[in-house]
């Protein structure tokens, strides 16, 4: 059953959970694996690629947290920024999985009319949960204990796969399949509205054409009808940009989807991924854990 109800997190309390008495065994070896998730001639196989971070235990199913990376849907990679929240769901005893997809161009005013675009990104990424979703076994990890994290692009991506079930339905899945999302300081939750005010970033990622801006926006598509994950949102900055993050989680909220939230406006746009399970962190990563083990619960 959904419940209708906005969880806001007061974060009374400083540290991070670190007692790992519960958690695999310190001597178990900490593996990597970089798999192709998919094949399309003539694009870079790095692109199209994950990488799984996971314990050498692995008929000790855990649950799997799956990173998408941010960047304007046109620069970065599934290895930055990773080295603390590597460290954090190590310790938490998930497999931990960064994903990365297929990239606008890098200059946004060069408006090529076949370059990448929405849908686009979306669809690799719900290609890539597919893939996990069918494999992670092989690697310790739960099938049926999955949730996604991202920042900024990133968490727009995973916004949409939790709300527009196209994606995840084209890739034989369905958003009954995802546990939790985790959106992490984005303004992408009204992709219209940043096309319509000319931001070129969103232009240049997802064209003008108003019914695909409308389907590139997770504020467009939660509804009461679907079994939507439970969502933990980290907004920070100006008023303007905690409005799109606070629409957001009212509408969440009016179709019955729960709903954490956290308010990191101490980091900028940078500060705030780079917070994710650093030592002593106590803003969001604490309000991060508690919400995978609602997740996982």
């Amino acid at each position: 059953m959904k419940i209708n109800i906005i969880i806001l997190y007061v974060l009374l309390f400083s540290g991070c959970g670190n007692d790992d008495s519960d958690t695999t065994p310190s001597n178990l070896e900490q593996l990597k694996a970089t798999i192709p998730y998919k094949s399309i001639e003539g694009v870079e196989e790095n692109l199209l690629s994950l990488d799984i971070y996971y314990r050498d235990d692995i008929s000790n199913i855990k649950p799997v947290v799956i990173w998408v990376h941010g960047g304007g849907w046109a620069v970065g990679d599934k290895s930055r920024n990773l080295s603390d929240k590597i460290n954090l769901f190590k310790t938490l005893n998930y497999t931990f999985v960064s994903i990365n997809y297929r990239l606008s161009p890098d200059v946004p005013e060069q408006l090529l009319p076949d370059r990448i675009k929405f849908p686009v990104h979306n669809t690799d990424v719900a290609d890539a949960v597919a893939w996990v979703y069918q494999n992670i076994d092989q690697y310790g990890g739960d099938k049926n204990r999955v949730a996604l994290l991202g920042h900024s692009a990133g968490a727009h991506l995973v916004a949409l796969t939790g709300t527009n079930k196209t994606f995840l339905e084209q890739a034989g899945l369905s958003l009954s399949n995802i546990k939790g999302v985790a959106a992490i300081d984005t303004k992408g939750y009204d992709v219209r509205k940043e096309v319509l005010e000319g931001n070129e970033i969103y232009i240049n990622a997802f064209g003008t054409v108003e019914e695909e801006n409308i389907a590139a926006s997770p504020i467009h598509n939660a509804s009461s009808t679907d079994e939507h994950p439970i969502f933990f949102i980290a907004k920070r900055g100006s008023n303007a940009r905690i409005a799109v993050a606070d629409a957001f989680i009212e509408e969440l909220s009016s179709n019955g989807v729960a709903t954490y939230q956290v308010n990191g406006s101490i980091y900028n746009h940078t500060g705030i991924n780079q917070a994710i399970g650093q030592e002593g962190e106590t803003v969001v990563t604490p309000a991060l854990i508690d919400f995978f083990e609602q997740c996982f619960k």
